[in-house]
């Protein structure tokens, strides 16, 4: 399986979670933050988390070439590592995080930042332009 793939896989499964934490919010609320406006938006702001997560990765799994050698390639693999697990983090947050209605959302911000650093480390493993480096 290639690491393309993979990121599709993932992202796919990230768009089933989309829609199934879609799901839980419908049937769930608004019993589940009790007229607590703070916890409602945390759910929702996590949920469109999750979808972010999951975009980011079909969309590098569309158009990641294939790896590089050499350090390139190194930072390119672990960014893809990166991406994959962000998902998880967020979807854990969305699950154990929301609820609590904490301005302080490590979980989140943990992930947000796992997006973030694994969208930048593909860049060094783009395809290299002809007669440029």
């Amino acid at each position: 399986m290639t690491i393309r793939t993979l990121h599709l896989l993932v992202g796919l499964a990230g768009v089933l979670a989309f829609l199934g934490t879609g799901a839980y919010m419908a049937t769930h609320f608004p019993a589940a933050y009790e007229g607590n406006e703070a916890i409602r938006y945390t759910y929702r702001a996590n949920h469109v988390y999750v979808l972010l997560g999951s975009l980011i990765n079909i969309a590098v799994g569309i158009y990641r070439p294939g790896t590089r050698p050499g350090w390139r390639g190194i930072i390119g693999l672990a960014g893809s590592a990166m991406l994959q697990a962000a998902l998880v983090v967020l979807l854990y947050a969305f699950f154990f995080e929301a609820s609590r209605a904490m301005p302080e959302r490590a979980a989140t911000l943990l992930g947000v930042a796992m997006l973030l650093i694994g969208v930048l480390a593909q860049w060094p493993n783009r395809a290299s332009r002809a007669g440029g480096s």
